[in-house]
């Protein structure tokens, strides 16, 4: 599949994200990451390209593209911008230790956060620290990250942008853990 394709499916994420929540990769060698609650899917990552940075983010609620902010490449800074406009959405920033804070247009910040050591869980959270949205990375042959939401992020405008950073975030954190081993 392309990044080219639109999202036609599920309902907004604020509606969706109940129970039991994953992103998977539909198959080994797939350039994509699907959300799934339950057996709907309800969220989608694509990297259009081998080795790029660059994604398209769609679900219900819109869809964006996710990737270094330019001329920046060393900092690692990542930008999301509506795919249609190209109006900046959000800005991501992490330090080396792998913390950080998403930005967004409207003036919202969340933190990203992580805990533990062999089998850390990484976080979204607001500014009283208290964890919106959490990951963790399911040991396996393919990758698999489970996601857990707060009820009390179900009525953030921001809610659809943080579940596809996350996701994004997570695979990069994935590669950089890969190179590193």
């Amino acid at each position: 599949m392309t990044a080219e394709r639109v999202w036609t499916g599920g309902r907004p994420l604020r509606d969706a994200l109940l129970g039991d929540l994953a992103w998977r990769r539909p198959g080994i060698f797939s350039r994509e990451l699907v959300l799934e609650a339950g057996s709907d899917q309800v969220a989608r990552l694509c990297w259009g390209r081998w080795f790029t940075f660059e994604a398209t983010a769609e679900s219900a609620d819109g869809r964006w593209s996710i990737g270094r902010r330019r001329g920046a490449w060393l900092r690692g800074d990542r930008v999301v911008r509506d795919a249609g406009s190209g109006a900046e959405v959000a800005e991501f920033k992490r330090n080396w230790r792998g913390k950080g804070v998403v930005r967004f247009a409207s003036g919202a910040e969340y933190l990203w956060g992580w805990e533990g050591f062999w089998s850390p869980r990484y976080f979204w959270m607001a500014e009283d620290r208290r964890p919106l949205m959490t990951f963790r990375a399911v040991v396996g042959f393919g990758r698999e990250y489970t996601m857990e939401v707060d009820p009390a992020a179900r009525n953030l405008p921001e809610l659809p942008v943080l579940t596809l950073l996350g996701g994004y975030t997570m695979v990069l954190i994935s590669a950089q853990r890969a190179a590193a081993s």
